[in-house]
C-alpha cells in the first residue's frame, strides 16, 4: 500500500476532534451543570456518575471484539448510528426535560454518550493502526489523530469556561453541543475522502479476549499504558487544588492548561522525527525521562510562583507529545499483521486501561490527600508530593516497564 500523503493523514485523524470535544465536558462540566444549575444532590449525582463510568470501562473490550467480527458494510452503518446516537445523547445531557426525573435522564444520556464514544474511539484507533502498517507510518497516523484531539480539548476547555462566566453553565454547554454538531457534520462530510485501511488478513481470525491476553508482549505494553496513564491522571485530578491552594493563582488555571496542550500539539512532529532516527521505543523512553526531569521542580514551588509553573506546563506538555504519538502505535506494533483483524479487541483493552487509570488516580490521590491532612482551602503543604512525587513514581515504573524494541513487530532499538 502506498504511503498516505499529508492531506490523507490529516483526514485519517480528523475524528479525534469531535471525540475529544465530548470527553472533557463529561468529566469536568457535567457535575457542575447538574449540581449547580439543576439542583441535583451531590451524593446522588456521584453515584450515577460512578456507575456510568464503571459501565463505560467494562464495555470497551466487548465493543472492540464486536468490531473485529463485523463486515465492512455493517461497520460503516454502525459508525453512522453511533455518531447519531452520541450526538443525541449529548444534546439530551445538556437539555434534559425539566418535568421528568433528572437522575434517570442523566443516567440514560450518559450511557448513550459513553457507548457511542467508546465505539467511535475504538474504531478510530483500529482504523489508524491498519491504515499505514509500518513503524514510521503508525507514528504519523497517531500524531495527526492526537493533534486533532488536542485541538478538540482546547475548544472544549476554553469555550464553556468563557461562556459560563457570563451566561451560566447550561448556556455554555448548549453552545458547545451546537458546535459539536457542526464539527461532527463537517467531519463526516470530509471523511468520505479519507483513505481506505487494509482489509483483514484472512489467516488471522478475530480472537476471544483470552486468546489476545496470552500474548506476553501485548500484556507488557498494556501495563506500560496503565502506569503511564495513571502518572498523567493524578496531576489532572489534583491540578485545580494545587493551583488554588498552593500557587494561589486560580485565575491562571486556563492559561496553564492552554500552554500545556499547545506545547503537546507543537511537539508531536518533533517526536515523530526523533522516532525515525532512534526508534519509537527509545524516543518514548526519552519523553518519559523528560517528563520526570521537568516535573520534579514542582516540589519546590510555592505561593505566587505562577511563572515557573507556566514553564513546567510548557515542558511537560512537550513531553506529553511523546505519550500521544507512541502509545497506541506500540500496540499496533505488537499485533503486526493481526491488527486489521484483531485491532478492535486490542484497542478496546487500551481504552479500558485509560479509563482505569482515571479511576485509580481519583481513588488513590484524593484519599491520600485527605489522609495527609489536606482540605480544599486549607493547608496545602502535602500537595506537591502528591501532585508531582506520586506521578513520578508511576512514570518511572512505566519507563522501566517499556519492552525492548526487539519484541515488537518491526520496531527499531
Amino acid at each position: 500500500m502506498n504511503a498516505p500523503g499529508t492531506r490523507q493523514l490529516a483526514l485519517s485523524g480528523l475524528g479525534g476532534l469531535p471525540l475529544a470535544m465530548v470527553a472533557l465536558p463529561l468529566y469536568v462540566h457535567t457535575p457542575a451543570l447538574y449540581a449547580a444549575d439543576f439542583g441535583v444532590a451531590l451524593a446522588s449525582l456521584g453515584w450515577v456518575l460512578l456507575l456510568a463510568r464503571l459501565f463505560d470501562t467494562a464495555i470497551d473490550p466487548r465493543l472492540g471484539l464486536w468490531q473485529d467480527r463485523l463486515s465492512p458494510l455493517r461497520a460503516r452503518a454502525l459508525l453512522l448510528l453511533a455518531a447519531g446516537g452520541g450526538l443525541a445523547g449529548f444534546g439530551w445531557l445538556v437539555m434534559p426535560q425539566r418535568d421528568w426525573p433528572l437522575l434517570p435522564q442523566l443516567a440514560a444520556a450518559l450511557l448513550l454518550v459513553y457507548l457511542a464514544h467508546g465505539w467511535l474511539s475504538i474504531a478510530l484507533l483500529r482504523y489508524g493502526a491498519a491504515l499505514w502498517p509500518s513503524v514510521h507510518g503508525r507514528s504519523r497516523v497517531a500524531a495527526w489523530r492526537e493533534g486533532w484531539a488536542l485541538l478538540g480539548v482546547l475548544l472544549a476547555a476554553a469555550l464553556p469556561a468563557t461562556l459560563a462566566a457570563r451566561h451560566g453553565q447550561q448556556y455554555a454547554m448548549q453552545v458547545l453541543a451546537a458546535l459539536l454538531l457542526l464539527c461532527s457534520a463537517l467531519c463526516l462530510w470530509l471523511l468520505r475522502r479519507a483513505p481506505a485501511a487494509l482489509p483483514p488478513a484472512g489467516e488471522h481470525a478475530a480472537p476471544h479476549w483470552r486468546q489476545l491476553w496470552r500474548d506476553a508482549a501485548f500484556r507488557r505494553v498494556l501495563l506500560v499504558l496503565l502506569l503511564n496513564a495513571t502518572a498523567m491522571a493524578i496531576p489532572a485530578t489534583l491540578l485545580n487544588f494545587y493551583i488554588a491552594d498552593l500557587l494561589r493563582t486560580p485565575a491562571l488555571a486556563g492559561l496553564f492548561l492552554l500552554l500545556y496542550f499547545l506545547a503537546a500539539v507543537l511537539s508531536l512532529p518533533l517526536w515523530v522525527r526523533l522516532a525515525d532516527r532512534i526508534g519509537r521505543v527509545a524516543a518514548w523512553r526519552g519523553g518519559m525521562l523528560l517528563a520526570l526531569l521537568v516535573f520534579l521542580p514542582v516540589l519546590g514551588l510555592g505561593e505566587g510562583q505562577g511563572g515557573p509553573f507556566a514553564l513546567v506546563c510548557l515542558l511537560t506538555g512537550a513531553a506529553l507529545g511523546a505519550d500521544l504519538a507512541f502509545g497506541s502505535a506500540l500496540v499496533a506494533d505488537v499485533l503486526g499483521e493481526r491488527v486489521a483483524a484483531q485491532g478492535g479487541a486490542a484497542f478496546g483493552a487500551v481504552s479500558m486501561m485509560n479509563k482505569l487509570a482515571l479511576a485509580c488516580a481519583a481513588g488513590l490521590a484524593l484519599p491520600l490527600a485527605a489522609q495527609l491532612g489536606y482540605q480544599p482551602g486549607g493547608d496545602a503543604s502535602a500537595l506537591p508530593w502528591l501532585y508531582a512525587g506520586l506521578p513520578a513514581l508511576f512514570k518511572l515504573a512505566a519507563c522501566l516497564a517499556l519492552p525492548p524494541a526487539s519484541i515488537l513487530s518491526g520496531a527499531r532499538a
